[in-house]
């Protein structure tokens, strides 16, 4: 390998992989955001020479990345772990179709859903796809991984999955840099009807010599680390992010000459000379990971009656959350009858409260949830909930499941109980993903259903990627009547008062009915608000306040405190200038100040009169 320089630089899981994918020669990039690997993308920066698709969803990313790679060019998808749920049937056929370009698949997971709505297990993935699957401890194992892994899929010409979870994803260190040069290439489709029509007898051919490829692959010596005693009969298997807090524990506990610990790195295929030599001589095993026992499982699978002494894994630690420091050091110490030494704690052992996330000042999703809850007030109506930011506390709505789970599931709900109050709502980014063919199959169904479609004008949770409608020629409206919607309406996020209106409308007709609330994310234009603060200052009097604590407990916005003696106030720092404010005050108690008086009343009066006699012009 001719290497043309090594240099080292400050990055995160990220940027590793990003970088890993720069210097082992990637030609194409397909990904859709999300946590912990939404940076991703944005981490290659200005490399011109790569081609990017933005794509709606995992599984056009996967298909497209699959069809780069059929032209012999290195592909890189990236998404998270729910989103291999989406990209699981066009995965299921890319490894019998033999790429001749490396496909390498990261997918950051997310034990402890610190960054999700729900913590799922992906890596059953690997041994159905019949994928190789490497799991890199640090962010220069990710970088090395990564160049590794599109060798490996070259070699057995499959698509080659990489997991990164949180831990490691965020985490900063060092990375040395290879780089390597990269001889022009030539991109042609072969057409090979054999390998390509997977259908009846060739799907199954195909099929077969995929597993025979990966079952040759599984004899050649895989990455793993070996650490502590080799002579040691205590034996420790881990893998990914367990393998540095068992390392941990380990050396705080002093038990470097009582322990032999084995770190695989390619967790499926295993391969078994490794595991073999390493059991041999141990009277104990004990297999330290994350969440369900994937490794655990397949060991025990593969290894049946090959290990005579006790092998210990998921009965000892949770299947659920990320395993700490604290309970490996725990266990190890119990095993041993170690002392554990505590450190000094640097504070006082205070409680603390429960923070959790909220929406930010300004932000259009709060007024628009808002106006839902209080048209859903009078009676029992339903709110179905979408992921994203909408997400966030104060849950207005009555689920929080997976993406397009607003108006998928009330769909179901809608047509099982025809009579009740339902409304569905989901983001831009969401409408997208999936929620379109969502929205049609309940045109085409017939379905009576508002749907409330969240419009910040970016994908804004996971880093504010662009969604079609950040763009101004968009017709959003001329695509849902495309789909047979009749009833569209749009209104300005920043006024839940049309919000409203708009929902009173659309209760009074029928079949799916559309309401697009438009607000740009309050995290996306920092010119603007400067300029708004320039112009405008919120203020509440105190003389008008009728103390109904609508702004504060039921509004929720963080700009608003309260603060005996004097009731409540706007923190001026935080205000965002939004104007939600003004529409939600029964009693015109928040006044704006450095304005012109004609904006004054356009704020105050014409804001809820004019808009609504055009709302009521448009729509009736």
């Amino acid at each position: 390998m001719n290497i043309d320089s090594i240099h080292t630089g400050i990055g995160d899981g990220n940027e590793a992989v990003a970088w890993g994918a720069i210097d082992a020669g990637v030609n194409f990039v397909s990904h859709y955001p999300g946590a912990p690997v939404s940076r991703v993308a944005s981490a290659f920066h200005d490399n011109s020479g790569i081609v990017f698709n933005h794509s709606l969803n995992e599984h056009i990313a996967a298909l497209a990345a699959l069809g780069a790679s059929l032209c012999g060019a290195r592909s890189l998808v990236v998404m998270k772990h729910v989103g291999l749920n989406i990209a699981a049937d066009p995965l299921n056929y890319a490894g019998a179709v033999k790429i001749s370009g490396g496909m390498v698949i990261v997918v950051g997971t997310d034990p402890g859903a610190r960054s999700s709505t729900g913590e799922e297990d992906v890596h059953w993935y690997a041994p159905q796809f019949n994928f190789p699957l490497l799991e890199p401890t640090t962010v220069q194992g990710v970088y090395d991984a990564i160049i590794h892994a599109f060798d490996i899929s070259e070699q057995t010409q499959t698509p080659v999955l990489l997991f990164v979870p949180g831990r490691i994803a965020y985490q900063s260190s060092l990375v040395s840099r290879s780089t390597m040069p990269s001889p022009p290439k030539h991109f042609n489709f072969i057409n090979d009807k054999q390998k390509l029509i997977n259908v009846g007898i060739k799907a199954v051919n195909n099929h077969r010599a995929q597993v025979h490829r990966l079952t040759e692959f599984a004899l050649i010596p895989a990455r793993h680390t070996l650490e502590f005693s080799h002579s040691a009969d205590y034996g420790i298997i881990t893998r990914g992010a367990t393998f540095t807090v068992t390392c941990e524990a380990i050396e705080e506990l002093q038990l470097a000459d009582k322990v032999h610990l084995l770190n695989i790195e390619q967790t499926f295929p295993l391969h078994t000379s490794t595991l073999l030599a390493f059991v041999s001589g141990k009277k104990k095993l004990v297999i330290i990971e994350d969440q369900d026992g994937f490794l655990e499982t397949i060991i025990k699978r593969e290894f049946f009656g090959m290990f005579s002494g006790q092998l210990v894994g998921k009965e000892v630690f949770p299947a659920w959350g990320e395993i700490s420091y604290a309970q490996v050091s725990d266990f190890l110490a119990s095993e041993f009858d170690c002392q554990k030494t505590a450190p000094p704690p640097l504070l006082p052992d205070l409680p603390v409260p429960e923070r959790p996330g909220a929406c930010c000042e300004g932000c259009p999703h709060r007024p628009t949830l808002f106006a839902l809850k209080q048209s859903m007030q009078a009676g029992d109506g339903i709110i179905g909930g979408d992921i994203g930011c909408s997400s966030l506390p104060p849950h207005r709505t009555d689920w929080l499941l997976c993406m397009n789970a607003g108006i998928g599931v009330s769909q179901g709900i809608a047509q099982m109980l025809p009579n009740q109050p339902l409304i569905s709502t989901g983001g831009d980014g969401s409408l997208f993903h999936g929620g379109l063919l969502s929205l049609q199959s309940a045109v085409e169904n017939g379905i009576n259903l508002i749907h409330v479609i969240l419009d910040n004008r970016s994908i804004a949770m996971t880093g504010h990627q662009n969604s079609p409608t950040s763009s101004s020629h968009f017709d959003m409206t001329g695509m849902l009547r495309s789909i047979g919607v009749k009833h569209i309406f749009e209104v300005d996020a920043f006024a839940p008062s049309l919000t409203m209106l708009a929902i009173k409308k659309a209760q009074s007709l029928n079949g799916v009915k559309v309401i697009r609330v438009v607000g740009e994310c309050a995290l996306q234009s920092e010119e603007s608000l400067s300029a708004r603060r320039q112009r405008i200052t919120l203020k509440i009097n105190p003389m008008r306040c009728g103390d109904c604590n609508i702004c504060y407990v039921d509004f929720q916005c963080p700009a608003i405190v309260k603060a005996a003696p004097s009731g409540f106030s706007i923190v001026s720092q935080r205000c965002r200038r939004c104007g939600a404010c003004l529409d939600i005050c029964p009693n015109n108690a928040i006044l704006a100040t450095r304005y012109a008086a004609s904006l004054v009343s356009r704020l105050l009066g014409l804001r809820k009169n004019i808009r609504r006699l055009s709302f009521q012009l448009r729509h009736r």
